[in-house]
């Protein structure tokens, strides 16, 4: 090789290193975009949450406990008050009564991810309703700020994640879920974040799915609207039971 071939292959290693991927150290990831996550033990609220299908729409109060890490449970009351479902999400399971219908709906992760095609867990859906961000940053990610907001892209297994966090607060915005090759997304937005026990927490929260199935697509959407959000330091109670007249 002659010179000017080394000097060529010099100049074109030093800009393909230029114009890699810059890895970020963890700790530069940690103080830049580092986000906070709500912290508790027993955290209860009053709510409104609005359900909209292909084949239901659905607007109803909502009252929902929580213990960290371990349970979530909901009761769906309508206007009549008069309770209509009562739910628990465990860490193995979801169960859910329609007192209105008497029957009573049991589903594992597995069987619940294959339903909405998004893979799910408890840890995800508690994360959601509290407005953390679903996965931990890591240095394979890429990192960017602009406007006064944060942004991660991710890529996990089959999903592509963007995460949007306000850069003031350090709180999720928003988080844009896109699975591939089959092209599902699924977009969360958290707003009118408000103090609770000295941490930020979102009064509202929006869920839009769309599932594209045989060549067209189905979309969910969810809207939730918290009135009152209490932190609790001493026990609550998660009471459920299945009445031996349900369905099952």
């Amino acid at each position: 090789m002659n010179k000017l071939l080394i000097v060529i292959s010099i100049v074109a290693i030093t800009l393909l290193a230029s114009c890699s991927k810059k890895i970020l150290p963890t700790s530069t990831i940690k103080r830049d975009y580092g986000l906070e996550r709500f912290d508790f033990t027993y955290l209860q609220t009053k709510s409104k949450i609005k359900f909209d299908s292909e084949d239901r729409s659905i607007t109803s109060a909502a009252s929902i406990r929580m213990k960290k890490d371990s349970v979530i449970w909901i009761s769906i009351t309508p206007i009549f008050g008069m309770e209509a479902a009562r739910g628990v999400i465990t860490q193995d399971t979801i169960v859910f009564l329609d007192r209105v219908n008497k029957e009573v709906y049991r589903y594992n992760y597995k069987g619940l991810s294959e339903m909405i095609n998004f893979d799910i867990d408890f840890m995800m859906l508690q994360s959601i309703l509290l407005g953390n961000q679903v996965f931990d940053f890591e240095q394979r990610d890429k990192f960017s700020k602009s406007s006064g907001d944060l942004a991660v892209n991710q890529v996990r297994d089959r999903f592509a994640l963007l995460t949007l966090a306000d850069s003031k607060i350090r709180k999720v915005k928003t988080v844009e879920v896109t699975e591939e090759p089959a092209g599902n997304t699924m977009r969360l937005s958290f707003e009118e974040y408000q103090t609770v026990e000295a941490q930020a927490f979102p009064f509202i929260i929006n869920i839009i799915i769309n599932n594209k199935l045989a060549g067209r697509t189905e979309t969910t959407e969810v809207d939730m609207t918290h009135s009152r959000v209490e932190v609790i330091n001493t026990p609550i109670s998660f009471p459920f039971s299945v009445p031996s007249k349900y369905e099952n």
